[in-house]
């Protein structure tokens, strides 16, 4: 079996952190400011951008405060709710550095874990989160269990124990997914995830919904880039879904399937990481 090609190593470089936020005000104070500590030891440049999308509490408002003492943090805002997919491709758009993370706005993501992901960054182009907070049933941990035998029976090699329950959706939603877009992972719809910028030229993101997350592992592996082992988190899977979930869900997986968008044939050369635009000429 060929070793992957090795990347430059990109984990000490410059990060934008895109934090997707929906009424999150009893929160959302605190974990921007975990965020910009954590992000600050690293003594690498760093970017926060919270995308609020149309909360109905004071979300944007206690963010908008942090910007006086902040200056690492930048606040975008959408009027209304366009969903989850729509508010990371709002925060995908304006992160500008050579390394992006994204993650929800939501305690049970801690910033700590973050530095699991840089630990590995170097060796693929993007890694993702396995929601392992649930434990397996053990009807399942025994199925598993024998089918890890019989591989090592058949094949000589038994596939790893998944380190947590995702739920019925979750783990039939890993299945469609490598049936449908070839993507091998487990976990395909979490959330928190590092990636190198780079790839983002070749997976613009079609899908406003959940999907969105599916979208952006189906387009990279299509693309050939290296996706790492997924990291499991302290964070259970299954959370409560929005009254139209399905629908949205199935349009998107439409959209994306029957018309995917790759982005532009020839990608333009890249500017330098925070470059600012060119001043416009005078009339």
């Amino acid at each position: 079996m060929p070793e992957p090609p090795k990347l430059p190593p990109v984990a000490n470089q410059p990060l934008s952190l895109v934090l997707l936020a929906r009424n999150a005000e009893a929160h959302v104070q605190d974990l921007v400011r975990a965020w910009n500590t954590l992000l600050s030891e690293r003594k690498a440049e760093h970017k926060i951008l919270l995308v609020d999308d149309g909360s109905t509490d004071r979300t944007a408002v206690l963010a908008e405060e942090l910007t006086a003492t902040l200056s690492t943090l930048k606040i975008l805002k959408h009027a209304s709710p366009r969903g989850p997919g729509a508010a990371l491709r709002t925060g995908l758009a304006a992160a500008r550095l050579p390394l992006v993370a994204y993650a929800p706005c939501d305690p049970a993501y801690e910033p700590a874990v973050l530095t699991k992901f840089l630990s590995e960054i170097d060796r693929v182009h993007i890694l993702t989160g396995f929601r392992a907070g649930r434990p397996m049933p053990w009807p399942w941990r025994l199925t598993g269990l024998l089918w890890r035998i019989l591989s090592r029976i058949i094949i000589g090699h038994a596939p790893s124990r998944l380190p947590g329950w995702l739920g019925w959706r979750g783990h039939l939603g890993a299945l469609l997914a490598r049936v449908f877009f070839g993507v091998r992972l487990q976990d395909v719809a979490c959330p928190f995830r590092l990636l190198r910028r780079e790839i983002l030229a070749r997976a613009p993101i079609q899908s406003d919904g959940d999907f969105a997350h599916v979208e952006l592992l189906a387009k990279v592996n299509f693309a050939n880039c290296l996706l790492g082992e997924e990291i499991p988190l302290p964070v259970k899977a299954g959370s409560p879904v929005e009254r139209g979930w399905l629908r949205q869900l199935l349009r998107d997986a439409r959209r994306v399937f029957s018309h995917p968008d790759f982005g532009p044939p020839q990608l333009p050369e890249s500017p330098p990481p925070c470059a600012e635009p060119a001043p416009a000429s005078p009339p």
